[in-house]
């Protein structure tokens, strides 16, 4: 490892070699990174994402039809289920397109600069251009096209969502994994859930004779109304946050020149729809249609009619419009970028994880704004479920395009969507995550207090979107349905006790607080409850096992605990212990303005009483274990004894002990025991934390933290190579390189492109030696890889380099004072 400060080495404002400009602000060098397609699409599993500010779209020409799923953040039923507000169908006459897809001249276009999708098709009778893109500051879509010769349109909003409609508890299974019990999983609070559950109708209509307005009305039927009483709520019904409550979602589809057409009947995807169809009213050589949706709680439809409607009604041109998007779109590109191998193409490994980290910061950067965070499974660009497990006859009220795997707000995936937020400086992606919590806090501190009597806020690993439990994990059937809530110690099966990623999303405040300076008031609630939760909590039960609240060495006795979903049942698990100690740490270095002195004292002397760390010896070696004494058979294949390493940086490139965090990957994982793994496997001997490295697999961010530069290159090449789909399975290579999956889940698989994202950062820079004073630059680059990057850092720093030849051409710190932290490391292991 060759290791430079700055007072020995470095180089400040050169100009890139690739190029005679400042790349940076031309953008040009996101040209080779746009997707284009010289082919009409098969079916919705190949289309491509579209979006901003809080919408997601996919995209797609078929047989000749311009196809749009439309999707906003917010959009939660009363099944708690994130929908889609509906599907696009554009048809022009004469057609550019051929039914058979053997057109003349086909191209779409993802063009990253402007955030739109750009179509282009020529048949003998027609040559049109089609773009479609949305705002980012106001929710509004826009599909403008233009054509050679003067055509019509016919613009039909597509809805499968027309009837009340049982969506059946499955008899197979309890829920669980292995594909088992489907039918609810898209309203995952609901299964095992022994009642009816019913999907509800939208409303959709024809209004003023020239627009198709659409909105579903939450019923009230709410699955929230039934978890307060399943969790003995109800004595504080009336101050709990409810997000479901009279929440209504839709917009109304418009154009200049188009009238109401007919009502049509279909089926997509062996789902049944109704269209509502706008037509032209005479042909023309260019065409607008504009989608205005709008979101809100009101027990009043017509006063969000006419909130919908001053939406709809903005004065400004649509070259207004569009020049402002374009300008936002460019200052987020101009904000970060990391281009790898520039110029070699799709055949080079390295231009392929350069090209897919911009695809997914892309489809990350499409909720900007949204009410709610990016879902891990899918975020705003699921579509038909068919295409991804290819499963017949199933029912559509449930299996459609609103349908995916596991629809809870889980912390363990959640977490991975929004580290990457950091170094790509995009801080107010992070707002809706940290929102979440902000605004459920209440709920979490009112479950505490009547559940256990304690203070603190605790968020289970898996949450509806008030953040309770959702239905299935807290238990609807006895004895978990009978429960006793003063005797509760936490979730059932493979959630028992599992509360650390609060501390996670807590940890990660006070990194956002330490990158950005920024007023974090509005968060402290939730920073503190978090912490306080494990420590009220755990002396609570400990005192009923003991009659003391403390262990006989006077520290917290975090018993009967799991590291994960990977073991179980034993003490001190890695993950609370260090996250403990980091939070903690960090809430006494706060402002008084936000810790007081008197919390602080409390938390100086909870600090002393965190247990120590656990380790183990493996061949020799001491390894963090990941967990004091408990159960090693695997569960699930995560790496909690590496949680030290990531996010929490105590055994790092920089940090003392890093041996240690070495030895732990080489010597301290597990083999798998269950022997359908072995099986799969065709191995007597597996190491499937090793091995599974998909969906959450976060194997390639450890690498990187540990310098281990020629296995995390191997690991996020596998990660953020063109999306084929996880080994489990079939895997063929997706349309759009970055729809990876299904792994875990649903595709595209948000952790998955997002853990990759984490993993080239940490290659690139580090921020976590000398008490994270220190600017590592390089720090697990494989050097054979040609880059240029700009990435943030703590205290508003950024850091620009670029790396030729295995030579450092340029490197840019700014503010300048922060040159005295810069050191390089090039490291060849």
């Amino acid at each position: 490892m060759k290791i430079l400060n700055l007072h020995v080495f470095i180089l400040v404002s050169f100009i890139w070699l690739f190029s005679n400009e400042n790349q940076a602000q031309s953008l040009n060098w996101l040209d080779e990174y746009n997707v284009i397609w010289n082919s009409q699409s098969k079916n919705s599993g190949e289309s491509m994402p579209c979006g901003g500010g809080d919408i997601g779209m996919n995209v797609w020409v078929e047989q000749g039809d311009i196809l749009l799923y439309i999707d906003r953040s917010g959009n939660i039923d009363e099944n708690d289920q994130l929908r889609k507000s509906g599907r696009l169908r554009i048809k022009m006459d004469p057609s550019p397109f051929s039914q058979d897809g053997k057109d003349l001249e086909f191209e779409q276009e993802l063009d990253l600069k402007t955030g739109a999708v750009l179509i282009h098709g020529k048949s003998k009778v027609n040559n049109a251009k089609i773009r479609i893109w949305s705002e980012v500051h106001k929710p509004m879509i826009h599909v403008e096209l233009e054509s050679s010769q003067k055509s019509k349109v016919s613009a039909i909003f597509e809805s499968w969502r027309n009837e009340k409609q049982l969506i059946p508890i499955s008899d197979v299974g309890n829920g669980g994994g292995g594909g088992r019990d489907y039918n609810r999983w898209g309203c995952y609070g609901y299964v095992s859930y022994k009642g009816d559950v019913y999907a509800y109708p939208d409303h959709i209509s024809f209004k003023n004779n020239n627009t198709v307005l659409f909105y579903h009305q939450n019923s009230e039927d709410l699955i929230f109304d039934k978890e307060v009483q399943l969790q003995r709520l109800d004595s504080v019904t009336n101050q709990l946050r409810h997000t479901t409550k009279n929440r209504i979602f839709g917009g109304v589809m418009f154009g200049e020149n188009l009238v109401k057409g007919t009502v049509v009947n279909g089926a997509y995807s062996n789902t049944p729809y109704k269209g509502w169809e706008l037509k032209s009213i005479k042909p023309s050589n260019q065409h607008h249609i504009q989608i205005a949706l709008h979101t809100e709680q009101n027990e009043d439809i017509e006063e969000w009619k006419t909130n919908l409607e001053a939406i709809a009604k903005e004065a400004s041109s649509i070259e207004d419009k569009r020049l402002k998007a374009a300008q936002w779109w460019a200052n987020f590109w101009n904000r970060s970028y990391v281009i790898i191998n520039q110029g070699k193409g799709v055949d080079d490994i390295g231009w392929q994880v350069g090209r897919n980290y911009q695809l997914m910061r892309y489809m990350l950067g499409c909720n900007a704004y949204g009410e709610f965070p990016t879902h891990f499974n899918g975020g705003m660009f699921i579509f038909d479920h068919y295409y991804v497990d290819g499963k017949e006859n199933m029912n559509p009220s449930f299996y459609n395009a609103d349908y995916r795997k596991w629809m809870a707000w889980t912390g363990m995936n959640q977490r991975l969507v929004h580290w990457p937020f950091l170094k790509s400086g995009d801080f107010e992606e992070m707002r809706p995550q940290f929102d979440f919590y902000r605004l459920n806090n209440t709920n979490a501190r009112l479950r505490n207090k009547v559940s256990f009597g304690i203070d603190g806020s605790s968020f289970a690993e898996q949450c509806g979107s008030q953040g309770l439990p959702n239905g299935y994990h807290y238990g609807w059937e006895p004895p978990y349905g009978n429960r006793n809530p003063k005797a509760e110690v936490g979730m059932q099966g493979h959630h028992k006790n599992y509360f650390h990623t609060q501390l996670e999303f807590a940890y990660m405040m006070h990194e956002w607080y330490r990158f950005t300076n920024k007023d974090i008031s509005e968060y402290i609630s939730f920073m503190k409850d978090a912490v306080v939760f494990h420590f009220e909590y755990h002396k609570m039960l400990q005192k009923r096992r003991t009659g003391k609240e403390w262990g006989k060495d006077g520290k917290l006795v975090l018993k009967d605990m799991q590291a994960t979903e990977t073991y179980k049942m034993g003490e001190n698990p890695a993950l609370e212990v260090t996250a403990l100690k980091k939070n903690l740490k960090a809430l006494i270095q706060l402002p008084e303005k936000w810790v007081a002195n008197e919390e602080k004292a409390t938390f100086k002397d909870w600090l002393k009483r965190v247990p120590d760390l656990e380790f183990r010896n493996r061949n020799g070696h001491k390894v963090i274990a990941p967990l004091k004494v408990g159960d090693f058979r695997m569960g699930n294949r995560e790496i909690p004894q590496l949680y030290p390493v990531f996010p929490y940086g105590d055994y790092a490139i920089g940090q003392p002990n890093i041996e240690i965090g070495i030895n732990t990957w080489k010597y301290g994982l597990d083999k798998a025991t269950a022997k359908y793994i072995l099986e799969m496997y065709g191995k007597d001997e597996v190491y499937p934390q090793k091995e599974e490295w998909w969906g959450w697999g976060q194997q390639a961010i450890f690498l990187a933290r540990l310098g281990l530069t020629n296995e995390a290159k191997t690991y996020v090449s596998k990660k953020l190579s063109n999306a084929k789909g996880d080994p489990w399975g079939n895997p063929k290579e997706a349309r759009f390189p970055a729809f990876w999956g299904p792994g875990y889940g649903c595709l595209p698989s948000m952790e998955w492109g997002a853990s990759g994202m984490i993993a080239i950062q940490e290659m690139l820079l580090q921020t976590i030696s000398n008490q994270g004073k220190d600017l590592r630059i390089l720090p697990a680059w494989p050097q054979e890889w040609n880059v240029q990057f700009k990435l943030h850092a703590p205290n508003n720093t950024t850091v620009e380099c670029a790396l030729l030849n295995k030579k450092i051409q340029t490197l840019t710190v700014m503010p300048e004072y922060r040159e005295k932290d810069i050191i390089i490391n090039l490291n060849e292991n």
